[in-house]
């Protein structure tokens, strides 16, 4: 069997010719196969494994990190190899910031170069073959038998684990990219009743009541609900919670608020039309309803997502082009993390949202495609940068009732 090179090593190979290049042991049905050194690593904090380019080594604790356990990250402009930069990590033991093991190696500073019980043992390395995505998507063959109660039996399966990277400010992209023009579209809420539609487990909801609005909120999973009901028992500020899909809102009286809010909810709900029934009925007239979406133009399935070599790469510019296909096919997809628990949502171009809003007694006054500041970007460089002045992810719209 002929032998394969590290495709990482012959890169760098080209920009230094003194570099040695390996054999390819992992991955090596890709187009980028890759050696021991250039392989994933284990983080020591969660366990999970990742492209050597976002897990640095802490000397002090003799650890492994993950970009993803750092509690901070900045891209440092320091070029070496072919790359202009690399990622240092915030260490939460020691507090220092660790570069990745990409930099360390051009610097004679991996642990493995360090020490050579290390390299033997090959100390850190995943014991991977080949890479497991960290997303799954299927088309559901049977989208008739697709019932709230199984959507909602499907989000209180996945709650913990979606919960878990959130902060009081939701996940990096409801903080950084969705929320702010949610906020600036919605302006001053002091006073104001306002409906959070599919509140998940409430933190929209709590920004608001903090803003002043007094906030009733509505989920179809009862552990979210579950959830919000904790936080407020914790630290009260006067938030409702309601279990059901916001398809009905009967114990809600017609014009019982002037804002509705819906932050990444309608793609994922089957009946969406009646839900914008349901959300105009509630709202008085000239109220308003400030929702997100996954941006349909750009979330078509099953054909979907970045090209990216290699494919678990932690740099964005290594993206090459987003997949984009069958846009205008109505279609019912499950999706989740790795092999998790899936949950189904709803992929309509995007005439259907506006010809719903528009039957349900809406006019479309405002339309965005929020990217992140670059106050963001300079803050989560690994999340944003090389990414979203590219493509845009999520659609916001500004709806008023008639």
């Amino acid at each position: 069997m002929p032998r394969v090179p590290c495709e990482y090593c012959e890169q760098i190979h080209l920009a230094d010719s003194r570099y040695r290049v390996k054999p390819a042991k992992h991955d090596l049905d890709s187009s980028f196969p890759r050696c021991d050194i250039h392989w994933r690593f284990v983080c020591d904090t969660c366990g999970r494994s990742h492209h050597f380019n976002g897990i640095a080594w802490c000397p002090t604790g003799g650890k492994f990190l993950c970009i993803k356990c750092a509690p901070r990250h900045r891209a440092v402009r320091k070029p070496f190899w072919r790359w202009s930069y690399h990622y240092a990590l915030t260490c939460p033991d020691c507090g220092k910031d660790h570069a990745a093991l990409d930099r360390l190696e051009r610097e004679r500073k991996h642990p493995w170069q360090r020490a050579l019980t290390f390299a033997r043992q090959k100390r850190g390395m995943s014991r991977e073959k080949e890479i497991v995505p960290p997303w799954s998507y299927a088309l559901v063959e049977a989208p008739d038998d697709v019932t709230d109660r199984k959507i909602a039996a499907q989000w209180d399966a996945l709650a913990d684990v979606w919960t878990s990277g959130y902060t009081e400010h939701g996940d990096v992209n409801r903080r950084y990219v969705i929320d702010p023009v949610l906020f600036a579209l919605l302006g001053d809420v002091k006073g104001l009743r306002v409906f959070d539609a599919g509140c998940g487990s409430g933190y929209l909801s709590r920004l608001l009541a903090k803003r002043g609005a007094v906030v009733s909120g509505q989920d179809i999973s009862r552990k979210f609900i579950g959830m919000a009901m904790e936080a407020e028992r914790k630290d009260p500020l006067g938030v409702r919670y309601r279990l059901g899909s916001i398809v009905d809102l009967g114990p809600h009286t017609a014009g019982s608020f002037d804002v509705a809010v819906s932050n990444l909810v309608l793609q994922d709900v089957r009946d969406y039309r009646r839900a914008f029934r349901e959300i105009a009925r509630v709202l008085r007239p000239g109220g308003r309803l400030v929702l997100s979406i996954m941006h349909p133009a750009f979330a078509t399935p099953p054909i979907r997502g970045w090209v990216q070599e290699p494919r678990d790469s932690n740099r964005n510019e290594d993206r090459q082009y987003v997949k984009v296909d069958r846009y205008f096919e109505r279609s019912t997809e499950a999706w989740g993390f790795g092999d998790g628990p899936r949950v189904t949502s709803f992929h309509r171009p995007l005439r259907d949202y506006f010809e719903a809003l528009a039957d349900a007694g809406f006019l479309v006054r405002r339309l965005e495609e929020p990217v992140p500041p670059p106050e963001a970007i300079e803050e989560r460089p690994r999340d944003f940068m090389n990414e979203y002045d590219r493509v845009p992810l999520f659609l916001i719209l500004e709806a008023v009732k008639a």
